[in-house]
């Protein structure tokens, strides 16, 4: 088949040669159909059939997987009162984010700053004593250098002067803990955090242990999912992983899979970490990954005896490829290197080891 196209003069405008390129384009794509159409039946005496191809990367199919997930929190705390004191100001109220360090309860102190200022007075009063027993040490080591006193008095000055260091360290002992104690009349936060609850009120007396408000952090955020124990693999080799609730898609990395397997529901608890921005704590959504195993259309299966495959180009010639356990009419994963080109039309008429031509128009 000859295909001619007249082509305009040199003083054609521009407007004629772009129809003229128009026009070739359009002529030659008739032209390679009708050679698609007819060239099984011009060729049959050589056994030849025209197909197109395409490489499993271009054609292949992923599934998608899901699982239920919860975004949670690593610090979730209801703060407790560490000393035993009335509760004069809780300053945070429910759904208040607050920063770490920030004031949360104020606790009347009166009684641990007394007692700090008593060991205070008790360790300047011991400082004093231990300076006199380090001058009547120091005259009776003269004294005894000069045979005017008694060995026996040189050592119970020298055993006086170590109980009262003795007696100053346990003082500075009752100091810090005085401090301590002053310390715990203000709660603060550990952490950046939401104010869930508040769990007491101001004039109420506080034992050690009481709780006073329940915070959440919200900043050390991690996604917990319940994974299929079959679908582990898929998870650890996925390249798209994803939370998604009612609100948006956050992408996600994997952080560990737990080492064990619920005996009630077979599953596995996988933790994640969020890639960029975090979705609120508690947030109930599902995981989704993308499986990194390629499946094929079943438009491409064809069945050859008692087995289903697809036919792949091998330099000139089609072998089919038989797939375990594939079904017909629903997709099937492949094992086969993502270069590898297969047949996509014209399998159906195809036996293995036929000679093939490729028709794959632009």
């Amino acid at each position: 088949m000859e295909v001619t196209v007249n082509r305009t003069s040199p003083g054609s405008g521009s407007g004629h040669r772009q129809k003229d390129v128009m026009a070739n384009k359009f002529f030659a794509r008739v032209f390679l159909t009708l050679l698609f159409l007819i060239f099984p039946l011009v060729s049959s005496g050589q056994n030849t059939v025209a197909v197109k191809t395409a490489r499993i990367k271009d054609l292949a199919i992923y599934n998608w997987k899901s699982a239920p997930a919860t975004v949670v929190s690593l610090n979730d705390t209801s703060v407790a009162a560490q000393i035993k004191a009335r509760i004069d100001e809780i300053s945070v109220k429910v759904g208040e984010v607050i920063d770490a360090g920030s004031v949360l309860v104020r606790l009347d102190c009166t009684d641990y700053r007394i007692a700090e200022q008593r060991v205070e007075a008790e360790i300047g009063a011991l400082e004093a004593r231990i300076r006199l027993a380090e001058r009547r040490l120091e005259r009776t080591r003269k004294l005894e250098q000069q045979q005017t006193a008694s060995e026996e008095l040189l050592d119970q000055r020298e055993a006086d002067l170590a109980v009262l260091h003795a007696q100053r360290r346990g003082a500075m002992s009752q100091l810090e803990n005085a401090k301590v104690n002053v310390s715990r009349c203000t709660i603060r936060s550990p952490y950046r955090a939401v104010v869930t609850a508040r769990l007491a009120a101001v004039g109420e007396f506080a034992d050690m242990g009481t709780r006073l408000v329940e915070i959440m952090d919200i900043e050390q955020l991690e996604i917990s999912a319940q994974v299929p124990a079959l679908d582990i693999e898929t998870v650890e080799q996925a390249e798209e992983i994803y939370f998604e609730d009612t609100a948006s898609r956050y992408a996600v990395m994997l952080r560990t899979v737990t080492p064990a397997v619920n005996t009630q529901t077979r599953n596995r608890e996988v933790r994640l970490l969020f890639s960029n921005g975090p979705a609120l704590p508690g947030a109930a959504g599902k995981l989704i990954w993308r499986d990194s195993q390629p499946y094929v259309s079943a438009k491409l299966l064809v069945r050859r005896g008692n087995d289903f495959g697809i036919f792949i180009s091998n330099t000139g010639t089609a072998r089919f490829h038989v797939i375990p356990g594939a079904q017909q009419g629903r997709t099937t994963p492949v094992d086969l290197p993502l270069d590898t080109v297969v047949v996509t039309e014209g399998h159906y008429r195809l036996e293995n080891g036929q000679p093939i031509i490729l028709y794959n128009p632009r």
